[in-house]
């Protein structure tokens, strides 16, 4: 058999010998392509584990999904990938309380980018690479430029101020058409004064056809929950889509010296706050999308203190450095329903959260998975960013009868139990619910169409437990949560 190949591979040659050879000649350059593209990449992955060569550093991040094998064969995978959000990763993970302590330096670069340099009039195709030079030399990059120092940009990268760090995270978004008529967008504050035991909730939320409104509940003690809500019509350039400055109605909100600036001026509502962001404690601008939801949220205070005086009738709240919380959400959201939380201490603050799609059965899908995030305290009224842990369950007990919604009487949850797990490390959350208030889901948001759910706004003390990197810890803090439950007294979402 073997004498008849050869024969057959002979008079093929000798009949067409030009073809023959032209084959030949392209499978050996394929061949040393390949060579070629496996010594690269075993070069590459080399790099990627040497801390001579790999920037100095001990450790290369990779973005998730990116598996280093595809170093070895080139995959497409591996090409043009970037870390998101790498100016968080390097301020507030890797110079975080977590990892401070076993990282000297941390210095982000950019590799292999193209770029085209014009000078004197000719345009030339160049790879380029960069990093911040001062961090390049702390950890001898081999290709750091010598002499260079940082540049402005390069320190305002490093360490923003307040007001750039949250100009930058806290704007409004422009939606798609084909989005405009199911878009919500809202400012949200919560505060608790603990003297008092009051606490509130005020939103500022804008849909995407140009209508607005201002949302305000109180609730004191031993009193009926007091709500206003102002509907407004959003002009053009209310709502800025650079910076944290934004007007719906009567209603304004900015960043002034570090500090939320919140105004409200009509004869139903006046307020004047200052509500001061704990430096460390934020979650950048995360979005999620698919076929049947974009959500984005991003977190400017996830402990703060709020300062100020509200008149709403004739209550009048004068606030002074009491607990508060900031966030800002956007995407379409009619019919979209969530799970969320957050408490915080002196010892730390977290927050967790699901976002449910609509569907056949409420909560029969999610965006994303639900998460729980974790802060810990780096210096005196100061926080940096634990992890992100991957929620296993998240339970409500002890339900009983509630406010009533729409004419109905709903249940409400005694407790709550949230389990989250991040490789060997862990955290346990148990919430005591003290108070809850209900509206309609298409009242609380001006975007959302109206269902028979319920939306729960809950208060109550937290402990929260766990274990990362085999250290134990426990903490208690007032907290707030939020979910949904049917108007007719069926029970809720377990």
């Amino acid at each position: 058999m073997i004498r008849v190949a050869w024969l057959l591979a002979w008079r093929s040659l000798a009949d067409r010998p030009g073809r023959a050879a032209l084959l030949l000649l392209g499978y050996g350059v394929g061949v040393g392509v390949m060579i070629s593209l496996l010594s690269v990449g075993e070069a590459l992955l080399a790099e990627a584990r040497d801390p001579n060569l790999a920037a100095g550093g001990d450790l290369v991040l990779l973005p998730r999904g990116v598996d280093p094998a595809v170093l070895r064969v080139n995959g497409v995978t591996g090409l043009y990938f970037s870390i998101p959000h790498a100016a968080f990763a390097v301020r507030e993970v890797l110079s975080g309380p977590r990892f401070a302590p076993a990282i000297t330096t941390a210095a982000p670069e950019i590799q292999g980018r193209q770029v085209y340099v014009r000078v004197r009039g000719q345009t030339t195709l160049a790879i380029a690479a960069a990093g911040v030079p001062s961090l390049d030399q702390a950890v001898g990059v081999p290709q750091a430029v010598r002499g260079a120092s940082d540049s402005a940009s390069d320190r305002a990268w490093l360490d923003p101020t307040s007001d750039t760090l949250y100009n930058g995270i806290d704007r409004f978004h422009t939606p798609s058409a084909s989005d405009r008529a199911s878009w919500a967008e809202w400012d949200y504050v919560n505060f608790w004064d603990p003297r008092t035991h009051t606490y509130g909730y005020l939103t500022l939320d804008a849909d995407g056809e140009g209508h607005g409104a201002v949302w305000l509940r109180i609730r004191r003690p031993g009193a009926p929950v007091q709500d206003t809500a102002i509907p407004a019509t959003v002009s053009p350039g209310d709502l800025s889509t650079t910076a944290a400055a934004q007007r719906v109605g009567p209603a304004r909100i900015w960043v002034q010296s570090g500090t939320y600036r919140i105004t409200v001026r009509d004869p139903r509502l006046t307020a004047d706050l200052r509500l001061v962001p704990a430096p460390g404690f934020y979650l950048p601008p995360v979005e999620g999308e698919d076929a049947a939801l974009r959500s984005g949220y991003v977190v400017p205070a996830v402990r703060g203190t709020m300062t100020g005086e509200i008149r709403v009738g004739d209550t009048v709240l004068q606030l002074s450095g009491v607990p508060a919380y900031h966030d800002h959400n956007w995407g379409t959201w009619h019919g979209v329903t969530w799970d969320w939380g957050e408490a915080s201490s002196p010892a730390g603050a977290l927050l967790y959260g699901a976002i449910h799609i609509p569907g056949p059965e409420q909560g029969a899908a999610a965006v994303r998975p639900a998460v729980l995030f974790l802060w810990a305290p780096r210096g005196p009224g100061a926080g940096g960013f634990v992890g992100a842990f991957e929620i296993r369950s998240l339970a409500y007990d002890g339900w009983h009868e509630g406010p009533v919604v729409r004419g109905r009487r709903v249940r409400v949850p005694a407790g709550i139990t949230v389990d989250a797990v991040a490789g060997s490390d862990r955290v346990h959350v148990r919430t005591r619910v003290w108070d809850a208030l209900g509206s309609r889901f298409g009242d609380a948001v001006s975007g959302a169409r109206a269902t028979d759910w319920s939306f729960l706004q809950l208060r109550g003390m937290t402990e929260v437990s766990g274990v990362v990197d085999d250290r134990p810890f426990r903490w208690e803090g007032e907290g707030a949560s939020e979910t949904f439950v049917p108007i007719a007294p069926t029970g809720g979402r377990r």
